[in-house]
């Protein structure tokens, strides 16, 4: 490598990898996208080898980039680190992004953050909940904790636990999983459901199937509000069993476990696997989910 190529030219590569965008690499890094264009040329230049193809409007990494990035991520890590202290006077703290859903933020990840944290005094831990599936090929999190398996990514994935449902309904409105249901008076009432673009989850599947009479007068993905609904006695819905809470001993309601279930994956960065903090990141994310 050239000795006169530094790190300021080198970051552009790492920015480009993350983003697939030298509009974004730019932004990331607060210079002109032609800045980034015109060094990333002179980095090829030197190295006399393309770093990154357009794949449908992506830049994506080359063989020959893909082989230098390990180095080149171990470098921003060091770089940050170094300003972070001299910056601070302390020790830096490491910053991770976690994305998952909200329901799965607040029954399993928020009460086991203290612990986390006190074990972990150099870690930043940062949560993401938002709507939108992170990709995690473009560097959008470190890890993610997923409903369901990915069908494809350039990540390290692994199955960590397995999510049971539950039918939930007024005793009034009593229904069994084997389908059948007291005549009453009530044939009407709501049917509470995820939005049409959840429709094929396995629960739902389920529970349409099961009450295909009912209509769906709310339709919500919000598992608290759900809840709420269910104790509410508004109508019939399905929870996850870890989101049933004080409607176990709900004398007023009907509880029956489907057969639906959901797969949770646990992603993370193929180049964690070398570091310490994030295995344990890791660890801690899994052991999350093993059965109590």
């Amino acid at each position: 490598m050239p000795l006169n190529m530094n790190w300021d030219d080198l970051r552009i590569v790492c920015a480009v990898y993350r983003f697939g965008s030298f509009l974004r690499a730019a932004r990331e890094i607060a210079v002109d996208e032609t800045t980034v264009a015109r060094r990333l040329a002179r980095i090829e230049t030197a190295l006399g080898r393309r770093l990154f193809d357009t794949v449908d409007g992506i830049r994506s990494p080359t063989e020959a980039c893909q082989s230098m990035l390990p180095s080149l991520l171990a470098m921003e890590k060091a770089a940050h680190d170094v300003r972070a202290l001299t910056e601070s006077g302390n020790e830096p703290l490491r910053k991770f992004r976690l994305a998952t859903i909200p329901a799965i933020a607040e029954h399993f990840i928020a009460p086991a953050v203290p612990a986390l944290l006190a074990a972990e005094p150099g870690l930043a831990l940062i949560i993401d909940t938002g709507d939108h599936n992170v990709d995690m090929s473009r560097w959008e999190a470190d890890l993610a904790i997923r409903l369901g398996r990915p069908s494809r990514g350039a990540f390290n994935m692994r199955r960590v636990g397995l999510l049971d449902f539950h039918l939930v309904c007024p005793k009034r409105l009593a229904a069994t999983p084997g389908g059948r249901r007291a005549r009453n008076r009530l044939e009407a009432d709501a049917l509470i459901a995820y939005p049409d673009s959840l429709a094929e989850m396995p629960e739902m599947v389920t529970l349409l199937r099961m009450e295909k009479s009912r209509p769906v007068r709310v339709q919500t993905s919000d598992i608290g509000l759900i809840r709420a609904l269910l104790a509410e006695g508004v109508g019939i819905g399905v929870l996850p069993g870890f989101a049933l809470g004080p409607l176990r001993g709900d004398d007023r309601l009907e509880i029956h476990r489907l057969e639906a279930h959901r797969e949770v994956w646990l992603l993370t960065q193929s180049h964690s696997r070398d570091d310490p903090l994030a295995k344990r990141l890791a660890a801690w994310c899994a052991s999350l989910f093993n059965p109590r």
